[in-house]
């Protein structure tokens, strides 16, 4: 009988120490829930005046190109040293001479005709004037036999020698012309782009001797978006800014090409606009100008030295129109449909739907939807969440984070 209880007994038992050992156990704490907040980046923002600058690229190019060809022909009998390619010159310096014995002939020949023909002038007026004596002294009745009178008086003959002479002075003056034109001088100050000849070789009229462009100016033609046109000062089409005193109020253009490992600054001004959108890519070409590109003249720049030579490729910042009242922040701070994230005196997360009067660059304009003194969050958040705890790092210079984070 045991046996077959025994099992039961153990049951029991066991089921009375767990529920004693239950009762006994102490109630478990209830603690609050622990919330984690997330530390962020933010800036107190407050309207201000600012600038804004349009971006666009283009590659430098000669103000003035010419291609110099031969007018006559003849032999190179000397070519300055400059006149290699990449060679300066200076307006008026010589560059190529031909071979001028034919036309120094030429001129002597012309010379020796106009002298002929004037001394055929002079005959004929001293002929003329003693055919007017002559008539003179005639009665009427012998004046009236003589049928050609402008004949017997040599007008027609001194017509003829003065129209020879003039025609023996336009031989000489077209010699001369010639001559002239054997020396090949600079018509401006400039650089050898290219030649075709040197010396010893014969040129031909009309053959080209080389390609040259101007020193003085260079120019870059720079995209502008029709979306951002608004926004420049652009020169009127009634203006004419070549004038100094136009120049001088141009709207400034920093131009940056990387060389090596180095970034290069020069300034240019805004000096036209083509005038025109184009009808496919909706832009408008403006020029800009940049005195002095190779410092032959001066220091044209402020940051150094490098020449701007023709062909660099360039990275162009407009400065445009001040913009009052606005605020100024990273691109990356907007969100879709407008939306920035602030945080308010609790460290919350609250969204704000902005008016964008602009993106820039990197840069976004906002003229309504943020007031003085709200807290715009820096720090990109995969997920925030309407009402999120936060702990704000505050941010004086929003540039510093920017270089930061990029």
């Amino acid at each position: 009988m045991l046996k077959k209880l025994l099992p039961f007994v153990i049951i029991v038992a066991s089921l009375v120490i767990a529920v004693t050992l239950r009762m006994a156990r102490p109630d478990a704490e209830q603690n609050e829930p622990l919330q984690l907040s997330v530390v962020v980046d933010a800036i107190t923002v407050s309207t201000k005046d600012a600038y804004i600058s349009v971006s666009s690229q283009g590659t430098i190019a000669p103000r003035t190109q010419t291609n110099l060809v031969s007018e006559v022909s003849g032999r190179v009998v000397e070519v300055s040293p400059s006149f290699v390619a990449g060679g300066f010159f200076n307006e008026g310096d010589v560059l190529i001479k031909l071979d001028d014995q034919n036309y120094l002939a030429a001129v002597s020949r012309a010379q020796a005709s106009v002298a002929a023909a004037n001394s055929q002038l002079e005959q004929e007026k001293g002929q003329g004037d003693v055919a007017q004596r002559e008539w003179d002294r005639m009665s009427a009745e012998e004046q009236s036999r003589i049928r050609a009178k402008e004949f017997y008086l040599r007008k027609p003959q001194l017509q003829e020698a003065v129209a020879r002479l003039e025609s023996a002075q336009a031989d000489l003056q077209q010699a001369e012309s010639d001559l002239d034109k054997t020396t090949i001088i600079a018509p401006y100050d400039g650089l050898v782009s290219s030649k075709n000849t040197d010396i010893g070789q014969y040129v031909t009229t009309g053959a080209s001797i080389a390609e040259t462009f101007a020193v003085d100016y260079a120019e870059v033609r720079l995209p502008i978006p029709e979306s951002k046109i608004s926004f420049l000062d652009l020169p009127s089409h009634t203006g004419n800014l070549n004038a100094a005193d136009n120049m001088e109020n141009a709207p400034e253009v920093d131009l940056v090409s990387k060389i090596g490992n180095q970034d290069y600054h020069w300034i240019g001004k805004l000096s036209r606009t083509e005038g025109v959108l184009d009808t496919r890519t909706r832009v408008l070409y403006s020029v800009v100008q940049i005195a002095d590109p190779y410092n032959i003249y001066s220091d044209n720049n402020e940051w150094n030295t490098e020449p701007l030579r023709i062909g660099t490729y360039v990275n162009a910042t407009i400065r445009g129109r001040l913009l009052e009242d606005v605020i100024v922040l990273p691109r990356y701070t907007l969100q879709s449909n407008n939306l920035i994230w602030t945080a308010d005196t609790e460290g919350r997360l609250r969204p704000k739907t902005v008016e964008v009067l602009t993106i820039n660059g990197d840069d976004v304009y906002i003229s309504a939807g943020l007031e003085n003194g709200d807290r715009v969050v820096l720090t990109r958040l995969e997920n925030p969440l309407n009402g999120s705890l936060v702990q704000i790092n505050e941010i004086e210079d929003v540039v510093q984070t920017v270089q930061a984070i990029q």
